[in-house]
């Protein structure tokens, strides 16, 4: 009987490392997953962020505004994930992807304020007012020049642990 009893708790014991295990290396794939997905949300709103720019530049407001809102949803879909992956980082106790997320959010939310900069921007060039335009502009790039920097702070995190991001 005691015997018996053993071997059920060892079954049981081994049960529930191989449900933990499970648990944590889904957690860790699906945040991976995320970031993958976040990622090309980001890169496609800097494309259209870089165009919108263009095209204002070039006073080709209907297609910059176009551009900008196009970015400004890509920027939108980014948050919506990164969101999404920091909270599932933050309940699996992942203190090195809820560092990354956090950057990440930082950044998505910078750039976010850039398009709304740079809408008011294209506004204000349709309106003739340059002066405006050229003070939103500026507060536009400012932006973005902080989205730089947690952009850089989470390229770092990535290339100091390897072993937790898929490249």
């Amino acid at each position: 009987m005691k015997n018996k009893l053993n071997q059920l708790i060892v079954v049981s014991v081994v049960t529930l490392v191989i449900i933990v295990s499970g648990c944590v290396t889904t957690d860790v794939s699906n945040i991976n997953a995320q970031a993958i997905n976040i990622n090309n949300h980001v890169k496609n709103g800097d494309q259209y962020y870089n165009e919108s720019a263009s095209n204002t530049n070039q006073l080709l407001l209907a297609q910059a505004l176009t551009e900008d809102n196009n970015a400004s949803n890509e920027y939108n879909q980014a948050q919506t994930a990164a969101q999404a992956a920091y909270n599932s980082a933050q309940d699996s106790n992942d203190a090195i992807f809820v560092e990354y997320l956090q950057n990440i959010l930082y950044e998505v939310h910078a750039k976010l304020n850039a398009t709304s900069e740079l809408n008011t921007t294209i506004t204000d060039l349709e309106n003739n007012d340059t002066s405006d335009a050229n003070d939103h502009l500026a507060v536009a790039n400012n932006y973005m020049n902080n989205a730089l920097t947690y952009e850089n702070i989470s390229e770092t995190i990535v290339n100091q642990n390897p072993t937790k991001f898929q490249q």
